[in-house]
């Protein structure tokens, strides 16, 4: 049990330490004008069908505090990527992305891309789908605890 444990431990600081090694390389190499923060915002609109959500929906998702997000959506709204429909609450305003947004989050996710690649080269890419799916597994487990 102790080995699982420790197993464990590895696991989420691997995860941690691959977030700020991958956040500080994306913002530095890829997305001018934009934090990391900010470019997964774009990525979350453009998982929904719609394309938009509400500001509150957004913190609610990436857990962060209501008025960082609502101030990043602003930064984005004046590169013009979202849009932004005011509710009768700030934070039930409406965002929706922009056809710009997409077009500048596609172009970020190529110019990522062949370095990425490069970065998992030796790893066999059935390990990387194993560890897509563990990793995307834990983070449904931890999108639905009580407690966020």
């Amino acid at each position: 049990m102790a080995e699982f444990r420790e197993v464990l431990e590895g696991l989420f600081i691997e995860a941690a330490i691959i977030e700020h090694l991958t956040r500080a390389r994306v913002e530095r190499l890829y997305i001018d004008g934009m934090e990391a923060g900010q470019y997964g915002i774009l990525g979350y609109l453009n998982r929904l069908d719609s394309g938009a959500d509400t500001i509150g929906s957004i913190a609610f998702c990436f857990q962060e505090d209501q008025a960082r997000v609502t101030r990043q959506v602003e930064e984005l709204a004046a590169l013009q990527l979202v849009t932004i429909v005011s509710g009768l609450d700030p934070f039930d305003s409406v965002v929706t992305m922009t056809d710009a947004g997409r077009g500048a989050r596609k172009a970020t996710v190529e110019k990522m891309a062949p370095d990425f690649m490069s970065i998992v080269a030796e790893i066999p890419p059935e390990d990387i789908r194993t560890a897509y799916r563990v990793l995307k597994d834990i983070r449904l487990v931890m999108d639905n605890l009580p407690d966020r």
